[in-house]
């Protein structure tokens, strides 16, 4: 199957239905990128990669679990809820994905071992188009998941440096189907599964580091660019054909600052910014991401009053997308609640997003995002108080 890329964008006019856009079907790309972080971030307008707390997982910056007091685990949960249109259709669209699952087990000499799964793309898309009588629908669906270890460790008080290396796997599928008119050969028939399958695999390390002063805290995270080794296979109706050449496919490197402001004992402001390269490639841009949050804590006392124990959040952010610069604006909210007296919380946050493409063929697309995250907290790797 050899599918002509370029058309993609004016297929689009097309009917079309999507989870996460159009983007995700570009070949270049591994589709529409998950949150790397849990639902408390994102609640802060994806801006919380140096705004510290007792627990919980940000992917890029694992140095951050440097200065947690306990072992911290956390799942994550994520909803989306997209309404994409184009020249000619409007179609409504839902999915669910557990991006994350992490644990950071807080040791008393050596710091702060990780280890985390993450979702980090979702590829899920189809469309049909007809010409000269020929209907042809085309499907797209895959992920890439991230495996990896991490350690973090704190040499003085005011610093911590984060280290994890993340192993890749991915798998996408491209499936063609087709039917022909009685005029055209094969007369009434159907090509029902031509199918081009690629399966990615490779690693890459992350570096981080996070100062921690009295009123402001920074934080900066990169990711190494390589390439994926891609082995490839078709199939046609069930059958499969000759082994297809393999391919390396790039990973893109990605730079991150942040920055977060202690108004006071409850209150925290934080500002991030992110880029993400794609090494020698021509078609996909670089991306751009600036997120504003704000975040008020309330008492760690488990006797007070419920509502007095609980956090609210909010943030607001813009993105340019990979493909096409496209502008991508955002606004969260959040709510952080306290699950019992030792700590644990779970963390709910609403994104609620916008972006358009006005290029050879033009799409909104309108998107709610729901996120809930399970955080607990233990002792694991800490040693045991003895009773006398």
């Amino acid at each position: 199957m050899n599918l002509r890329w370029t058309l993609i964008f004016p297929m689009l006019a097309a009917t079309a239905f999507a989870e996460f856009s159009p983007l995700s079907i570009h070949p270049e790309g591994f589709g529409m990128p998950l949150a790397e972080m849990g639902a408390r971030e994102r609640g802060m307008g994806e801006a919380g990669m140096a705004a510290l707390s007792s627990q919980g997982y940000f992917l890029p910056n694992p140095s951050r679990s440097a200065f947690f007091d306990r072992t911290s685990f956390i799942a994550t949960l994520e909803t989306d809820l997209d309404w994409l249109r184009d020249d000619n259709t409007s179609n409504r669209m839902t999915s669910a994905a557990v991006p994350t699952i992490a644990t950071a087990v807080k040791t008393r000499k050596f710091g702060a071992l990780g280890l985390h799964f993450q979702q980090a793309f979702q590829r899920r898309f189809s469309l049909s188009t007809s010409d000269s009588g020929v209907n042809r629908e085309f499907a797209y669906e895959g992920g890439l998941y991230l495996l990896g270890f991490s350690w973090a460790y704190s040499p003085v008080p005011f610093l911590a440096l984060g280290f994890a290396e993340n192993l890749a796997l991915g798998r996408d599928r491209i499936i063609e189907t087709a039917t022909f008119p009685s005029s055209i050969p094969p007369e009434n028939e159907s090509l029902t599964g031509d199918t081009l399958e690629m399966r990615h695999s490779g690693s890459f390390p992350a570096f981080s580091l996070t100062v921690h002063t009295r009123l402001i805290d920074a934080a900066l995270a990169y990711t190494l660019a390589t390439d994926f080794d891609t082995h490839r296979e078709r199939r046609i109706t069930g059958m499969a054909s000759n082994p297809m050449a393999s391919e390396s496919h790039s990973w893109p490197s990605t730079a991150a600052l942040g920055l977060a402001w202690r108004a006071t004992a409850r209150q925290t402001l934080a500002l991030d910014f992110s880029t993400v390269g794609w090494k020698g490639d021509s078609v996909i841009n670089r991306s751009y991401k600036t997120g504003l949050g704000y975040e008020w804590r309330g008492s760690g006392n488990p006797y007070e009053d419920y509502y007095k124990r609980m956090a609210f959040r909010a943030g607001l952010g813009q993105e340019i997308l990979y493909l096409q610069a496209i502008p991508e604006y955002f606004g969260t909210m959040g709510v952080g609640l306290p699950l019992g007296p030792r700590g644990h919380t779970l963390d709910i946050s609403v994104k609620v997003g916008h972006r358009s493409f006005n290029g050879n063929t033009f799409f909104s697309e309108d998107y709610v995002k729901l996120s809930a995250s399970v955080v607990g907290v233990g002792v694991w790797g800490q040693p045991v108080r003895k009773r006398h």
